[in-house]
């Protein structure tokens, strides 16, 4: 295993392809420690990944009481996100009174501070990280209490988890624009947090979406186009439409001038291989962050927030 400090990468099995070409045309090497944890000599951000942890270092152990006091002695807040000698981690988070991964409620106004995280390399040496990219979501895995009734689709899961990582919520009374909206789950997230939300598709949305939340309205039209006025009303955009995100990343970077637009969630879905200059492109726009979401499928979430 490389020396750190480096990186750990946790990914997902069936889109190990799509994390060997990233890792190969950064030029990253790997060495796996435990099945989907992947660890690297370099420090390079990669996004088909579940979660990403930069500045690992290693830590030597001689048993669960020894390895939660070193843990303790640099870091209050610990997540665990299995790994190799699965018990002997739990006993340690255990003994660290580590943040547990469980099933949550979505919520705006939910506080989630900094979290260092760890996993086992071996029975007698860990490694962590200071900074994990998904904090005490450690891993990547986030499970909520589904909303079984309401949202016309199970999208809206991809929104809820863009907005609790990145803490970009629609706010009350904010002109919100979801551009191939229909069949509406993030229409309804938004709606439900009080915004008034612009639907554009070229398919109307159940006509009981619209009956539910009358400050939302649906516009006929392309996702991609959508009506000048609109756009200079928006505050926050949002788009999981199926679009090739060639085609999408013209469309923000001109979203972005627009004077009112504080913050943007967009899927970017791909059809076979990804093409990593794109993806790249738009990790380069100032104020955006790039996900692999736990409910994405073989698509990123890419959040954009003015700085």
């Amino acid at each position: 295993m490389p020396a750190g400090p480096g990186a750990l990468y946790f990914i997902r099995p069936e889109l190990s392809q799509e994390f060997g070409d990233e890792a190969r045309q950064r030029g990253v090497r790997t060495h796996e420690i435990a099945p989907g944890i992947f660890s690297a000599g370099q420090d390079i951000p990669l996004y088909w990944v579940l979660d990403y942890w930069p500045q690992t270092e290693r830590l030597a152990f001689t048993s669960i009481g020894d390895a939660a006091k070193k843990l303790r002695a640099l870091g209050r807040r610990w997540a665990y996100a299995g790994g190799a000698s699965f018990r002997r981690g739990q006993l340690i988070a255990e003994a660290l009174k580590a943040k547990k991964q469980k099933q949550q409620e979505f919520s705006p106004t939910a506080v989630h501070p900094p979290c260092a995280a760890f996993t086992l390399s071996h029975e007698n040496e860990l490694v962590y990280s200071l900074a994990p990219l998904k904090g005490a979501f450690a891993g990547g895995k986030m499970i909520f209490a589904e909303d079984k009734k309401g949202p016309p689709s199970r999208a809206y899961l991809k929104l809820w988890e863009a907005a609790t990582l990145s803490g970009v919520y629609p706010q009350a009374g904010e002109a919100v624009l979801d551009l191939g909206a229909t069949p509406g789950g993030w229409s309804y997230v938004a709606a439900t947090l009080g915004a008034q939300v612009t639907m554009i598709d070229r398919s109307p949305p159940d006509a009981g979406l619209l009956k539910k939340f009358p400050r939302l309205r649906f516009i006929a039209g392309d996702g991609l186009k959508p009506p000048r006025a609109e756009l200079e009303h928006a505050v926050v955009i949002l788009s999981d439409m199926a679009c090739e995100p060639a085609k999408l990343l013209p469309a923000v970077q001109s979203w972005i001038t627009l004077p009112h637009v504080r913050a943007m969630i967009c899927t970017l879905k791909f059809h076979g291989l990804s093409d990593k200059r794109v993806i790249a492109a738009f990790a380069a726009i100032a104020g955006a962050k790039i996900y692999h979401l736990w409910h994405n499928g073989h698509e990123l979430t890419w959040v954009w927030q003015r700085l």
